[in-house]
């Protein structure tokens, strides 16, 4: 032992010259109980070298020979513990404990096992046993918070890691822990405080970024979130920090930046249909639907039986207008079975789209034994019925969907409908302005309402409704008729005619065409009105009344036998018009 110079050797422990150190120990046997001493200063160079395994078995000989030594017993349990043979590790801190109760390390390792081991009962009794006798050690209230963490019991987690804080306020990891800890109970600030102070002790820690990055989106503030988030991740190319940066940017609404980084986690992670997914809504927002129809339907293709992603699909396809695909997903999807009535509503809407009525109206029937008492497809059903002319069976349905939903303006708007094809002019005026009263900005109520003031013989009321539509909508063909008929009505020609020729150039209605040709004959513009009324005659050449109103022009233009030769082919053809005779008789 002498030859050893344990002293040197001791120094140079102390020094920290370890692999030196253990140089000069390598002549001894590892179960040379003569030797302990000398085996002693081996395990400690064996535990800083963090060869655990050599310094485990260097350990084992001294307690072998010297049971009573709490220190090696404790080298020993880190050892295990450091090897993550935790069951041994507890057996040799327990023994530790035992040899000296005051011995705080053993403690305060063996409450870190228990926590590791999922125990965080037997972590808080013990820490909190141990603090009852030691007050002054931040470590103790640190795994006790941390164990109230585990166990989600938040309150106690605060208490104790503010205590670890007090003593120890230069630690970043507990800032972060009290933070998550302020998170789940509630108070952000309190929470984001905490890890603002976690970033200034520790300013290369990417999850404290990332943490506060999740708070400022809990609270809707995503353009500051997005800093943190990319803060995180170069810091740290975690791709859970990636996944919440596109997140807030979707929230942003910057479609570029969330398709290129769902872009990478679909290249990072190809199995998680997630992100496929969400790069799709992504294309879909940004209207480039056929990007967004193409990743779907590869979704679709893996997933047959998703209701939710093959209804996506027919959205999409709806919005470029291709119904026909839709109704084909949506029919895959009733095949399937166990649909809800919304679902059997939606396909119903669809088949709407596409003229099939037959369906439509079967499927709404569907609805209806599904869930009675839903008003929309009383409705649905009662406008199939109304374009089939099939009025009494449109009054049943329209009145049920009325007395289940009153207050509802489009159900409102299509009995009014229903009541102005049945020529019931006052009380669909009464339907409408009912409408009207829940949706006053509404262009198809406003130009539906004027039409039925119009027939009612209230112009200047069916003028300022059409006017208002017009206002409120899309210029169409429709709008604009009716605005010009109302004003021929009110025998304003010359913007009766602005108005027709506009519609007629958006819509080759013929409808609006005679009733330009009248507009032109009613200002005089003779040679203008034949013209219209013979294009019309071309395509259909016995219309009588078209006829009569070219005689009219004749007539105007001062050649009478002409209109009289027009004329009696109208009678002969029609030896019941009266009109013509009359004519006749008044050029004769």
């Amino acid at each position: 032992m002498e030859d050893l110079n344990l002293n040197e050797i001791t120094e140079l422990v102390a020094d920290k010259k370890y692999e030196e150190a253990k140089e000069k120990l390598s002549c001894i046997s590892n179960n040379d109980e003569n030797n302990l001493e000398a085996l002693k200063l081996l395990g400690l160079c064996n535990v800083n070298l963090e060869y655990y395994k050599d310094a485990q078995s260097n350990y084992e000989t001294i307690v072998k020979y010297f049971p009573e030594d709490a220190t090696s017993w404790f080298y020993l349990a880190c050892c295990y513990d450091y090897q993550e043979d935790y069951l041994h590790a507890v057996s040799a801190y327990e023994k530790v404990i035992a040899l000296r109760e005051d011995y705080t390390e053993a403690y305060k390792c063996l409450c870190v096992i228990y926590v590791k081991q999922h125990n965080e009962d037997k972590a808080i009794e013990l820490g909190k046993k141990i603090l009852e006798k030691v007050q002054d050690d931040y470590t103790l209230y640190y795994v006790v918070g941390t164990a109230y963490m585990s166990t989600k019991r938040f309150e106690e987690s605060v208490y104790y890691l503010e205590k670890a804080l007090e003593l120890k306020p230069d630690h970043a990891q507990l800032y972060n822990n009290l933070g998550t800890s302020y998170i789940t109970i509630g108070n952000l600030d309190k929470a984001i405080e905490n890890f603002h102070k976690a970033t200034e002790l520790d300013p290369d820690n990417a999850i404290t970024y990332f943490n506060i990055g999740s708070i400022l989106q809990m609270k809707n503030d995503h353009e500051k979130a997005c800093e943190y988030f990319e803060k995180a991740y170069t810091l740290e190319g975690n791709d859970s920090f990636l996944t919440a940066l596109a997140l807030s940017e979707v929230k942003l609404e910057r479609w570029d930046s969330a398709i290129k980084h769902y872009k990478t986690l679909v290249t990072h992670h190809p199995e998680k249909q997630t992100y496929q997914y969400n790069l799709a809504c992504c294309f879909e927002q940004k209207g480039e639907y056929t990007f967004a129809i193409g990743i779907l339907a590869r979704l679709v293709a893996l997933n047959p039986k998703s209701a939710s992603m093959s209804k996506k699909l027919a959205n999409l396809f709806l919005k470029i207008d291709r119904p026909l695909q839709a109704k084909e997903l949506y029919e895959k999807i009733i095949v399937q079975g166990n649909v809800s009535f919304e679902t059997y509503y939606e396909f119903a809407n669809i088949c709407i789209m596409t003229d099939d009525m037959d369906k439509a109206e079967k499927i709404l029937k569907k609805v209806g034994e599904l869930n009675p008492e839903y008003a929309p497809a009383h409705k649905d059903l009662g406008v199939i019925y109304l374009t089939r002319r099939l009025f009494d069976y449109a009054k049943d349905e329209f009145e049920k969907a009325i007395e289940l939903a009153p207050d509802n303006a489009e159900i409102l708007y299509e009995y009014a409908n229903y009541l102005h094809a049945t020529t019931d002019f006052v009380k669909a005026d009464e339907f409408y302005q009912k409408a009207l009263a829940i949706l006053p900005e509404n262009g198809d109520i406003l130009a539906f309402s004027a039409l039925n003031k119009m027939h009612m013989g209230d112009l200047e009321k069916a003028l300022a409704q059409i006017n208002a539509a017009i206002g409120k909508s899309v210029q169409s063909g429709f709008l604009l008729h009716i605005a010009g008929k109302i004003r021929y009505l009110m025998k304003n020609y010359e913007d009766a005619k602005n108005f027709l020729i506009k519609s007629f150039e958006l819509e080759r209605n013929p409808e609006v065409k005679n009733l330009l040709g009248l507009t032109y004959f009613e200002l005089g513009e003779y040679a203008q009105a034949k013209n219209i009324f013979n294009n019309i005659l071309d395509g259909k050449p016995l219309n009588p009344y078209v006829m009569i109103n070219i005689a009219k022009c004749d007539v105007k233009l001062g050649d009478k036998d002409t209109a009289l030769e027009l004329l009696e082919k109208v009678t002969e053809n029609f030896p019941d018009n009266e009109e013509a005779h009359e004519m006749i008789r008044e050029l004769s």
